[in-house]
């Protein structure tokens, strides 16, 4: 059995994090298979094994655990865990991969996670607010680069189809190339591949409320072409076509 709690930080400290989670069980053998992340994931794993498998995936063995950066995976990917689970984790925005990266296995990040462990886990009832004022230094000298920014507010208002790229390139005071290069490295994707797991994620979430009797509208609506394009990006992105998706309950 799983014990797990979640958390939803306060401004400023959710420009950057979503949400934190803990969670932990004194015995836990699981292999689960993920599907088209949208965000960034930082663990720091406290228990026995712990592992993803999958693109966009880094880990540094500490003194205090296992520190885990996970990021945007346009592939299936795996968690698998065996024996004592003891986990906290922060659901970040995307741009974060790149921005965490470098900080993976530094002295403070083995610092934040042990006052982590003693606030979130070793008190009775988990001190939240501790959590935060912690976490925070670790975003204080981040400056977020404002034609990222520009381009999540952006995906946020219009309808991502086809063109939608080259429509916000020209808004742009840098060139497409530039924006590129700088996208890369922060979301470890380019554009287009980032916008397709954008859709995948839409078409997911209809799928599960509304099964495949609208397929084609489920398509259409997430931003694909057509029903063929759909299918095709789909089962890329996520190993199964839609129908499969829905019929097996697959997450």
């Amino acid at each position: 059995m799983i014990e797990e709690i979640s958390y939803q930080p306060n401004y400023p400290l959710n420009i950057f994090v979503d949400y934190i989670w803990v969670g932990k069980s004194p015995d836990l053998t699981m292999d689960f298979v993920h599907h088209a992340a949208l965000f960034t994931e930082l663990i720091f794993s406290y228990g026995d094994e712990y592992e993803i498998i999958g693109i966009n995936t880094e880990k540094i063995d500490s003194r205090t655990g296992l520190q885990l950066l996970s990021g945007l995976k346009n592939q299936p990917f795996l968690t698998r865990t065996n024996g004592t689970y003891r986990c906290i984790g922060l659901i970040l925005k995307p741009f974060c991969y790149g921005m965490l990266l470098q900080k993976l296995g530094t002295t403070y990040l083995g610092e934040i996670a042990d006052i982590l462990y003693d606030c979130l886990f070793v008190t009775l009832k988990p001190d939240f607010d501790k959590a935060e004022k912690c976490l925070i230094k670790l975003f204080e000298t981040v400056s977020i680069d404002p034609h990222l920014m520009q381009f999540e507010a952006y995906l946020a208002e219009e309808m991502v189809g086809k063109g939608m790229f080259k429509d916000f390139s020209r808004l742009l005071p840098i060139s497409q190339k530039s924006f590129i290069q700088k996208f890369k490295k922060h979301y470890f994707l380019r554009p287009g591949e980032y916008l397709n797991l954008y859709k995948m994620n839409k078409a997911i979430m209809q799928l599960q409320h509304y099964g495949t009797e609208r397929l084609t509208d489920i398509g259409l609506n997430a931003g694909f072409y057509d029903q063929s394009h759909f299918i095709r990006v789909f089962k890329k992105y996520s190993g199964y076509t839609p129908k499969e998706f829905s019929k097996f309950g697959i997450r």
